[in-house]
């Protein structure tokens, strides 16, 4: 038996007959012209056969017992699957009748038996020719087809990015002619010689930037006036632009530009943007005279609350002065009354508190003025000595005192125990009305506690997430369980005077928080705190990742 290569076969072709001589001329025959051959001796055998595998063409003997060729060709064509499958019928009947219902069932040609194999051979070829032209025909119909819904789809797709684009740009150009800040888009234009930037052309300005050169904005557009435009205002600005495009990194400048008419304050914002930059311009005049004039008034308080303060010091020492030494006298020549005893405790305690209030006022302008001095500090140790020293005042209180150990860090050592001082008084003062006084000193570390509470809090005081999580990799914490407060008020808390207790509840002057952040901040810091009334306070800080 030859077998047929698939690359060499010619087509694979069902011979359908009864006739068991015919089948087997009619195969081998084809078998030597390279077709592959099926045979089937009845129709219910060749249905059966092409529900499984569809051949190239079908020889179909009409003759046949039950099912005849006629009933066979109908029920192909009935089928979508094989209706296209071609039908050459073979049979003895030479009637037209006979031909004539052939080609109405469907068949495409008829051969006559008894029949000439050259007759067949060139039937069948002629066939399969015409069945693959259909074929590639049908191939491209297809191909065209998909061309066109390929088409089709890049014109609606370009249609879409048409008016996405279109809309785009109508939205820039609102943006850019209702922006009360200056935009403008700049090309660097380079030496060819040396590569330098030697000037910026424009590509994009809006109405703001147009009025400052007096021309319309479509007239800027390619041209090259940015290097000489700076140069009136600021000789640095070009060259501050030149370096935005060659090192990616952002420029944002407050500029004051004297046009001879009144000085004008820009705050100018430049970022790369390709080969060159994305400008934003916007006139902060009336705000930085603002502020300048808010910084004089500043210094001048602080300086006459410094010199009110420093001179009040002497006299409020002599009247303290004057006090004792009045309350001797009064006691060597007199019979001293209950009421008189009062009043010197009185004006005692006033004076006190007058120098205390001096103390802490020169102490917070000290803050703001001296420098910062680092150096390595052991925390733990400090915060126990200042526990001891308020121990020994109350030695009949009863204390739970945790200190983490060995909590070291960089800081102003004068400066951080001051700020130490003033939360652990807190902590003790407003613990005093408890049974026991709780005070916990520590440190956290982001990776190891979940700090988002924390973060929470330090997001009420300072309204910027992004500079909390930044700031709190490691902080410190002092803690207890005492009277507590509204954290609600916390907007208030550092302001200095502000106290959220009465005299008659806990003595104090309200300047001690106030002294702290400031002391935080000149360390780069952040203070933010959590409390319950009732139930006690943290106060949280940290002093810039300075420590080791």
């Amino acid at each position: 038996m030859n077998t047929i290569s698939q690359k060499n076969c010619e087509g694979i072709i069902l011979i359908v007959d009864d006739n068991l001589q015919n089948l087997k001329v009619l195969a081998t025959l084809l078998k030597n012209h390279n077709y592959q051959v099926k045979k089937a001796i009845d129709g219910e055998s060749a249905l059966v056969s092409i529900e499984t595998d569809i051949p190239d063409l079908i020889l179909l003997d009409i003759k046949m017992p039950e099912l005849d060729g006629y009933q066979v060709c109908e029920s192909l064509k009935a089928n979508s699957k094989t209706q296209e499958i071609p039908i050459i019928f073979i049979s003895a009947l030479n009637e037209v009748f006979d031909k004539v219902k052939a080609f109405e069932v469907g068949g495409i040609d008829y051969i006559t038996k008894p029949f000439q194999e050259e007759e067949v051979l060139a039937r069948i070829k002629s066939q399969l020719t015409i069945q693959k032209q259909k074929r590639l025909l049908e191939e491209e119909r297809q191909l065209l087809k998909i061309e066109q819904n390929n088409l089709k789809e890049e014109i609606r797709q370009r249609q879409e990015a048409e008016a996405i684009l279109y809309q785009s740009r109508a939205l820039i150009s609102s943006i850019l002619n209702s922006s009360l800040d200056g935009i403008a888009a700049m090309s660097a234009l380079r030496d060819r010689r040396t590569g330098n930037i030697i000037d910026f052309s424009c590509l994009v300005v809006n109405p703001v930037i147009a009025r400052a050169f007096n021309r319309e904005p479509q007239d800027l557009i390619g041209k090259l006036v940015l290097k000489k435009f700076l140069d009136r205002i600021d000789y640095d600005l070009f060259d501050n632009f030149v370096n935005v495009v060659e090192t990616a990194k952002y420029l944002e400048k407050d500029v004051y530009y004297n046009d001879q008419v009144e000085g004008k304050w820009y705050h100018f914002i430049a970022v790369k943007l390709g080969d060159g930059v994305a400008i934003t311009v916007r006139d902060i005049t009336e705000r930085k005279n603002l502020e300048l004039t808010l910084e004089e008034t500043n210094k001048e308080l602080e300086a006459f609350s410094y010199s009110v303060a420093h001179d009040l010091r002497n006299p409020l020492g002599n009247i303290e002065s004057l006090i004792d030494f009045l309350q001797e006298e009064y006691k060597n020549h007199n019979h001293p009354t209950q009421n008189s005893q009062e009043f010197f405790h009185v004006i005692s305690e006033s004076t006190a508190r007058m120098q205390q209030i001096i103390k802490d006022l020169l102490l917070l302008s000290k803050v703001k003025k001296s420098a910062i001095n680092l150096e390595l500090m052991d925390l733990s140790n400090i915060v126990e000595s200042i526990l001891i020293k308020f121990q020994r005042k109350e030695p009949q209180r009863k204390l739970e005192l945790v200190i983490h150990p060995n909590v070291i860090a960089k800081a102003d050592q004068n400066f951080l125990t001051i700020a130490l001082e003033n939360l652990i008084s807190n902590a003790w003062k407003y613990s005093s009305k408890k049974d026991v006084t709780y005070i916990e000193f520590g440190v956290l570390y982001s990776e190891k506690q979940n700090l988002d509470s924390i973060i929470n809090q330090c997001y009420l005081c300072y309204q910027n997430k992004n500079l909390c999580e930044q700031k709190l990799d490691r902080i410190y914490f002092i803690k207890d369980h005492g009277a507590g407060f509204n954290i609600e008020n916390f907007e208030e808390l550092f302001t200095p005077f502000k106290r959220f207790h009465s005299d008659n509840e806990f003595q104090g002057i309200g300047i001690g928080l106030s002294i702290v952040k400031r002391i935080i901040n000149r360390h780069q810091g952040l203070i933010c705190c959590d409390s319950q009334v009732g139930e006690g306070t943290t106060f949280y800080f940290t002093l810039n990742d300075f420590a080791a």
